[in-house]
């Protein structure tokens, strides 16, 4: 996963960053508090000084927010996965794993950390405004910390809620890995239960507007509506790696997919190869064959049909260090995270510096395109074996040529002029 936002800095070795919906949601926080909590528990103080607790309250809930995914970030490291970093959003934070949990020991300690902090907050923020009160300090203050408390409180309560991505479907997936001895099938259950999870909290919501005419209830039912399309966005993913297994790359891809020379046209481009293939995405070539790029119709769009035929591809090809790549022996699960919309959801394949391949969206339906059967790479053929093929995958270091395109079929062939400067000019 790709950490978000602006980057803050680091806290225990581990990289922070804020996305900017951080802002809306403490902007709200600080309004909250100002204009309604405070002034309604201490009346007669001035606005700037509402205002200026209002924001100290919003700035420790976030930092709540914070400790809780750093809780989590700090026992996964403790537990031999790797950390990428945390992002704050609009909707709290994220932890980032590049690894999983080994055992259903581990996970259930990751996903618990959280939780526990959040709570552990909230009874310090509980204890230091009876504390305040005590010792006679104004009530405004003893107010934000009670509500800083509270707050906390709930947020723990709720992460344990038994579905996932909630910390608390975290906590049910290692339990029922711990019974069943099934990853991949603890995690789908937890996914189903998060669904579930998500439409009550949406009904709930519903139910506090319509009955009680609180605009609140559209909140809840938005956090609601974002917890079931997580939650099914998790369980599509692990119903994927299901079925996937360890599939490798070379197995699944499309072989020796059309690419196009830096110099070419776009208008070339659109006639060529995004017109006679079903690619969705065109590797960037320059005089040796080496990747310098990658087309889409995205890039495509950028520019008016008019000037496709004087504008060179090069010029609205994806850059070559933005361009997802794999390799052929990698497992197609740990290629799917790199996938994006704007690569025409493919990553191109490449084997020692040479393009053998295009993993796109296609590729993936037709291996997926049997439920309940598990997916197995498929045997090489006659002519790939006598080219040094085996059972187990493509041989080293380079691919094999692939066998002959049949006569019938359609080819596009590419006849590139030498460009301006010599073949080191590209």
């Amino acid at each position: 996963m790709t950490q978000r936002g602006v980057r803050l800095g680091r806290i225990f070795g581990i990289e922070v960053s804020a996305d900017l919906g951080v802002l809306v949601i403490g902007g709200l926080l600080a309004w909250s508090l100002a204009t309604a909590i405070l002034p309604e528990s201490d009346r007669g103080l001035s606005g700037a000084t509402y205002w200026s607790i209002g924001l100290l309250g919003a700035l420790l809930f976030l930092g709540s927010l914070l400790a809780h995914e750093l809780a989590h970030s700090i026992v996964a490291r403790r537990n031999g996965l790797i950390v990428e970093g945390v992002t704050l959003w609009l909707f709290g934070g994220v932890a980032q794993f590049r690894s999983e949990a080994e055992g259903p020991g581990a996970e259930f300690r990751i996903a618990a950390a959280g939780p526990a902090t959040s709570l552990l907050i909230g009874g310090a923020g509980l204890a230091s405004a009876y504390g305040l009160v005590e010792a006679g300090v104004p009530d405004v203050y003893a107010v934000m910390l009670f509500w800083l408390g509270g707050i906390n409180l709930l947020l723990g309560i709720f992460n344990l809620l038994p579905g996932a991505p909630l910390d608390g479907g975290r906590v049910l997936a290692s339990i029922v890995w711990k019974l069943r001895g099934d990853r991949l099938g603890a995690k789908i259950a937890a996914a189903r239960a998060g669904r579930a999870v998500g439409l009550l909290i949406v009904a709930a919501g519903i139910a506090e507007l319509v009955m009680l005419g609180s605009f609140g209830g559209l909140w809840t039912a938005l956090i609601g509506w974002f917890l079931f399309g997580a939650a099914r966005a998790e369980q599509a993913r692990y119903q994927a790696e299901q079925r996937l297994g360890d599939l490798p790359v070379w197995a699944a891809m499309t072989r020796d997919p059309a690419v196009i020379r830096s110099w070419s046209s776009v208008r070339e481009l659109v006639e060529g190869p995004l017109n006679h293939t079903s690619q969705p995405a065109v590797p960037v070539v320059d005089v040796s064959g080496h990747l310098r790029g990658l087309a889409t119709m995205v890039g495509v769009k950028r520019i008016p049909a008019e000037a496709w035929s004087g504008t060179q591809v090069i010029n609205i090809a994806i850059p070559t260090d933005q361009v997802p790549t794999a390799s052929p022996m990698e497992r197609v699960m740990d290629v799917i995270d790199r996938l994006r919309p704007e690569s025409g959801g493919a990553a191109v394949v490449v084997d020692d510096g040479t393009i053998v391949g295009l993993l796109g969206p296609d590729d993936l339906r037709r291996v997926l395109s049997n439920p309940g059967r598990p997916v197995e790479a498929p045997a090489p053929s006659v002519a790939a074996v006598s080219s040094g093929w085996n059972s187990s995958g493509p041989p080293s270091p380079a691919f094999a040529a692939p066998p002959p395109v049949p006569s019938d079929a359609p080819v596009q062939r590419w006849h590139a002029p030498t460009p301006p400067g010599g073949d080191d000019a590209i």
